[in-house]
């Protein structure tokens, strides 16, 4: 059996005139785990759409290998109406559910037909396949990912559009994982997970005996998946290949760049010398030759004649050297883009920016919290972090009065200037310009607005101030949502997952702001590495109760 699953070859892609991949290389095969990064908006989603043919390329090939079944994950799965979770799990299951079905089918001729000996033949070969395919498990085998991924309590009668997106992405990974393809594609797929949900999919994939494409921001899940990371390049739209889990990829991508930078400095000291050379060459009158009688006039001008050649053939070898390396110029590495969150926040001078208290809220006879009294101390980074479903984002939203508590008061300090980022960006607005989102907080000209947001990680393209927020990706809203907050000055940052939809690097980026961040912050996340970096405090809902861990790593 081939080893190879898939292999891409020059793949290019064109959207209008925008160029987004530009011979894009790629094989996976058997056993191996790719995770898929990236800036935001760099083709990533658009290379595995391509690969599943939903998309297509302009130019290249993609080769995949015979009779091999792709199954992918999308980040926002859509339901019909009327189907309910357990129609989608069967059809989501492809190959292996047409089996079962065929084996109804011949199993209800058996009782009609008189010519049973064809259809006992195929039925045998049918049941052969499914039972090697563990289809007699299927029930077990989705109780058990049903309790790994902690939905044991939906009712899988129950239509998929009345679950949460989170739910419904949950029952979809359950359909792709009994189905076990040659090849899973997951776009994003901790997104809706929370802890124990997380480590169950990684114990899941890192056993998995076939090949995987992630597509994900969550560097842990990363480090303990993925055994080669492949990176999309938005410059050159290239895919870059390096072998090993996410901290191995930070290091080779360090030492590249520094490579890059030694090169660099190199060729420069080269130009340098090689100019100095040619300047004192070609002002040189050291090398005539003197004499001191006439008679020796012969032997002057043969000398001074040997040497002008001499100086001439230096002068031509430096003058094409430097020809050479003017033409082969090597970028400036430390010119490079990089994304920037340039927080300045305006002074907060209450000890105590949030004050909770006696503060209750449930949802019908679901209590999330109850009887609350906690405080959010000035300079400190709280991150919440609890189960789905127990209130984190709730919490968010009863601070920022978009919902009403059921008893209890939230006390905010007068100076405090809020920054919210809500989880899907729905508070921007989605029928708003880009800038005019922008110019609620800040003033600026076009074009200094496009900077701050190209700083932030939203590029600079001619279209931008034409689009409406809905046509942003979620991630590019994200960061939309993060440039809002920077403009303002807040002083009191609310974020709700501020590590969904970014890129590796532009996370990378956003922590080293937020632990420098001279302001408070009350943050809600799943993100492990997050959490581990960033919060000096760490609060849990456990049994409608709140509680506060303090956190001596990462603390100012």
């Amino acid at each position: 059996m081939s080893l190879e699953i898939l292999r891409l070859t020059g793949i290019r892609k064109y959207y209008g005139t925008k160029l987004v991949l530009d011979g894009v290389d790629l094989s996976l095969n058997r056993g191996e785990r790719i995770a898929l990064v990236g800036e935001n908006g760099v083709g990533k989603t658009t290379l595995s759409r391509m690969i599943t043919g939903e998309e297509f390329a302009d130019n290249g090939t993609i080769h995949l290998a015979t009779d091999a079944q792709i199954a992918y994950l999308p980040q926002e799965v859509i339901g019909d109406d009327k189907l309910t979770v357990q129609a989608y799990i069967e059809s989501a299951m492809g190959d292996l559910n047409r089996l079962r079905e065929r084996m109804r089918e011949l199993e209800h001729a058996m009782t009609t037909s008189d010519e049973l000996d064809p259809i006992m033949q195929e039925y045998g070969q049918v049941q052969e396949q499914f039972e090697r395919r563990g289809g007699y498990e299927i029930e077990t085998s989705i109780e058990r990912i049903f309790d790994g991924l902690n939905i044991t309590y939906i009712n899988k009668q129950r239509p998929l559009q009345t679950l949460s997106g989170g739910e419904r992405t949950r029952v979809a990974l359950t359909g792709l994982l009994l189905r076990e393809p040659d090849l899973l594609i997951l776009d994003e797929p901790t997104n809706h997970l929370d802890f124990a949900g997380i480590a169950w999919l990684e114990n899941y994939l890192a056993d998995y005996p076939h090949a995987v494409l992630l597509i994900t921001h969550d560097r842990t899940f990363i480090n303990r998946v993925a055994n080669i990371i492949s990176e999309l390049n938005a410059t050159t739209k290239h895919l870059h290949t390096y072998h090993g889990n996410y901290d191995d990829y930070l290091v080779q991508r360090q030492h590249e760049y520094q490579q890059k930078v030694d090169a660099y400095n190199q060729q420069n000291n080269e130009m340098k010398a090689l100019q100095r050379a040619i300047s004192k060459q070609t002002h040189n009158t050291q090398g005539k030759v003197h004499v001191s009688t006439e008679n020796d006039k012969h032997i002057r001008n043969f000398m001074n004649a040997q040497s002008d050649k001499t100086v001439k053939r230096k002068l031509t070898d430096a003058k094409g050297r430097l020809r050479d390396i003017e033409q082969n110029r090597l970028d400036n590495p430390r010119h490079e883009w990089r994304v920037e969150f340039r927080f300045d926040p305006l002074p907060l001078g209450s000890s105590e920016p949030i004050r909770l208290e006696n503060l209750s809220k449930a949802f019908s006879d679901e209590v999330l919290f109850q009887d609350v009294n906690m405080i959010v101390p000035n300079g400190e980074r709280v991150v919440l972090v609890a189960p789905n479903g127990s209130g984190k984002s709730t919490l968010l939203r009863l601070i920022m009065g978009l919902q009403d508590a059921d008893s209890g008061t939230i006390k905010i300090s007068p100076s405090a200037i809020i920054g919210y980022l809500d989880q899907d960006g729905e508070t921007l607005g989605m029928e708003r310009k880009v800038l005019d989102s922008l110019r609620d907080v800040t003033q600026g000209t076009d074009s200094e607005l496009l900077a701050e947001l190209h700083r932030s990680g939203l590029f600079a393209d001619a279209s931008l101030p034409k689009k409406t927020i809905a046509e942003l990706s979620v991630g590019q809203r994200r960061k939309l949502g993060l440039a809002r907050i920077i403009a303002s000055r807040a002083n009191l940052l609310l974020l709700d997952e501020p590590t969904n939809h970014l890129d590796p690097l532009s996370l990378e980026a956003l922590e080293e702001a937020l632990i420098n961040f001279e302001g408070t912050i009350l943050a809600v996340s799943h993100d492990r590495r997050f959490v581990e970096k960033v919060a000096t405090r760490i609060w849990r809902i456990d049994n409608q109760q709140l509680s506060e861990e303090l956190v001596t790593k990462g603390a100012r």
